[in-house]
């Protein structure tokens, strides 16, 4: 069994790195092709529309998407001088665990999906909920959850956050 469509989530924090330099490692060792995908969070909001549902102009976005869009270039270029032949990235807008849970790996053929675990506490998951928990529920295929670094070693936690928006 080897895994041929390996999909990383990358949001900026130190768990998607880690998922990241062990997804380029999954990469190498079955010759895969890598997809690298970040999900601008965009929801629903109430409107005046005759669904009562609507979405934000996309034209908010462009900021975000461009960052991400460049953190995803120096991604790409670290897999490509790792070794890896074939890498993809993407930056959407929408809701990340859909995204990356369901409607990615379904229209790319992903086999396999390599997440960083929360950097939330048991409150901030509540409010939030947990992209990681969702993925391993709803994927439709093999789900690698990273809590670890290159050794095996938890993170410090104070390293265990998200950047500042």
């Amino acid at each position: 069994m080897s895994y041929q469509k390996i999909l990383v989530g990358i949001d900026g924090s130190k768990q998607s790195d880690m998922a990241f330099n062990k997804a380029v490692e999954l990469a190498l060792q079955n010759h895969a092709q890598l997809f690298l995908l970040s999900v601008i969070n965009g929801e629903r909001y109430p409107t005046t529309g005759p669904s009562g549902y609507g979405f934000v102009d996309h034209s908010i976005y462009e900021s975000a998407v461009e960052e991400m869009k460049k953190r995803l270039g120096a991604y790409r270029t670290k897999a490509e001088n790792a070794g890896i032949k074939n890498v993809t990235t993407e930056v959407s807008i929408g809701n990340a665990k859909l995204e990356l849970a369901e409607h990615y790996p379904s229209e790319h053929g992903i086999d396999l999906i390599v997440i960083g675990a929360t950097g939330l506490n048991v409150v901030g998951r509540l409010i939030v909920g947990s992209t990681a928990s969702y993925t391993i529920r709803e994927a439709p295929c093999d789900v690698t959850v990273v809590k670890t670094d290159m050794k095996n070693k938890k993170l410090d936690i104070k390293e265990n956050s998200y950047p500042e928006i």
